[in-house]
């Protein structure tokens, strides 16, 4: 009896494989160390109102949501209030750790034509349309922005 080569030839295959990743993989590596960056994801439609907020964590587990400009408080969050609000901007702010960034820094909240309200993390530019969290959700961030507070936690 003789040895069967099978092994080795069924090796080839998944040594291109692995060879075309590691290609995939350098050629993102370039354009992204290159200096390109995806386009905004915010459209370029005209912007009908516009909110800096400053989000501050409390010890007792509340957070605070003020007006970044007059440092008005617009709402405050107790323990087990703003579900919607809170993971919305943890995502964010794990985004700016993730990146070295820290925590610290503002949120933008925009409404556009169209009805379409955006979150912007001002450190990162990362935007979220709240639109597509579906309209109870968008609620929460829009009564954000007219201070007729009827989303969670209200």
């Amino acid at each position: 009896m003789s040895a069967s080569t099978a092994p080795v030839s069924e090796a080839k295959p998944f040594a291109a494989i692995f060879a075309g990743l590691i290609v995939v993989f350098a050629l993102i590596g370039a354009v992204r160390l290159g200096g390109y960056r995806p386009p905004s994801s915010v459209p370029d439609n005209n912007v009908l109102q516009t909110r800096i907020l400053h989000v501050e964590d409390t010890a007792s587990g509340a957070v605070i949501v003020r007006d970044a400009v007059t440092d008005k408080n617009i709402v405050t969050y107790q323990m087990g209030e703003g579900s919607f609000f809170r993971a919305t901007l943890r995502t964010l702010v794990h985004d700016r750790q993730h990146k070295g960034l820290g925590i610290e820094g503002n949120f933008r909240l925009e409404s556009h034509s169209g009805d379409q309200l955006y979150l912007i993390d001002e450190v990162t530019g990362k935007a979220l349309p709240m639109n597509a969290f579906g309209p109870a959700n968008a609620a929460v961030f829009a009564a954000l922005m007219s201070n007729n507070l009827k989303g969670e936690g209200q």
